[in-house]
C-alpha cells in the first residue's frame, strides 16, 4: 500500500474511533437490530466500528486494490475482526443479494460514481426497513476547491474543482450525468439532486446528520411512508 494512503487512513480510523459522539450518532439511526452492515467506498472501513461492537457482521467494500489490507488489522486490533469481511467492487454493482443489509453507509464515495445506478444498488440491497447514511460532497465544496486553489497557485486544483462543478450542472439541469474525459466521471450532489433519484425508488431524505456541514451534508435516508411525498 501506498505509505501516504496508508498514513491517511489511519488518521480517518483514529479520527472516528475517537470520537464517541460520530459513533453514536451512527449506531443511535437504528429501529431494532442490526445485524449487517455495508461500507461502500470503505476505506479502512472505521465506519463500522459502532455497529460491530455491538454484534453486527460488516462488509467493507472499496475499488481500491488494497482494500481490506490496513482493516484487517485494525479490526483485530479491536477484538473483532471475526466480524468483519472486505471485498473489491464498485458501488454500481454490489456482489450481494437484495435485502441483504439492515444499513448501508456511504460517504464521499458517490460523487465519484455513476449516481443513478450506484444510489439503485445501495437500495436494492437494503432490507424493507432498512437505512442509508450517506455523505456528499456539495457544490460548494468546489467552489472553496477553485477559491483555494486559485489563493494558493494550485492551478490543476482550481481546474479540477471547474470540471465538476461544469458536470455537475449538466447533471443538475438535465438530471443525466455525463461522465467522459472531457468533462469528468466526478459530480457534485445537491439534496435536490439527491431527492430526484430517491423518488424513483420510493426513498426520501428524513433527516441531516450531526456531522453535516455546508460543503459535505450527511443524510439520513429512508424508504418513504405509502402516500408521502416528500420533497426538498
Amino acid at each position: 500500500m501506498d505509505p501516504e494512503y496508508d498514513r491517511y487512513l489511519r488518521t480517518e480510523w483514529e479520527l472516528f474511533a475517537n470520537d464517541a459522539a460520530r459513533s453514536a450518532a451512527s449506531r443511535d439511526v437504528a429501529r431494532g437490530p442490526v445485524s449487517r452492515v455495508l461500507d461502500a467506498g470503505c476505506g479502512a472501513g472505521q465506519e463500522l466500528l459502532p455497529f460491530v461492537r455491538q454484534g453486527a457482521f460488516g462488509f467493507g467494500m472499496d475499488i481500491d486494490p488494497d482494500v481490506g489490507f490496513l482493516g484487517r488489522e485494525l479490526f483485530g486490533k479491536e477484538g473483532v475482526g471475526h466480524r468483519v469481511a472486505f471485498l473489491r467492487s464498485a458501488s454500481e454493482f454490489l456482489p450481494f443479494q437484495s435485502g441483504s443489509f439492515d444499513i448501508v453507509i456511504s460517504r464521499l464515495a458517490i460523487p465519484y460514481t455513476d449516481n443513478a445506478k450506484a444510489l439503485a444498488e445501495m437500495i436494492r440491497v437494503l432490507s424493507p426497513n432498512g437505512l442509508l447514511l450517506l455523505k456528499i460532497h456539495h457544490a460548494g465544496f468546489y467552489i472553496h476547491k477553485i477559491w483555494h486553489g486559485l489563493c494558493t497557485g494550485k492551478i490543476l486544483n482550481a481546474i479540477h474543482g471547474m470540471r465538476v462543478l461544469t458536470a455537475g450542472a449538466i447533471y443538475y439541469l438535465t438530471g443525466k450525468q455525463v461522465r467522459n474525459r472531457l468533462v469528468t466521471g466526478e459530480t457534485f450532489q445537491t439534496q435536490s439532486m439527491l431527492t430526484r433519484e430517491l423518488n424513483h425508488h420510493s426513498f426520501h431524505i428524513e433527516r441531516l446528520m450531526p456531522d453535516s456541514n455546508w460543503m459535505t451534508p450527511s443524510y439520513l435516508i429512508s424508504r418513504r411512508p405509502s402516500g408521502n411525498s416528500w420533497k426538498a
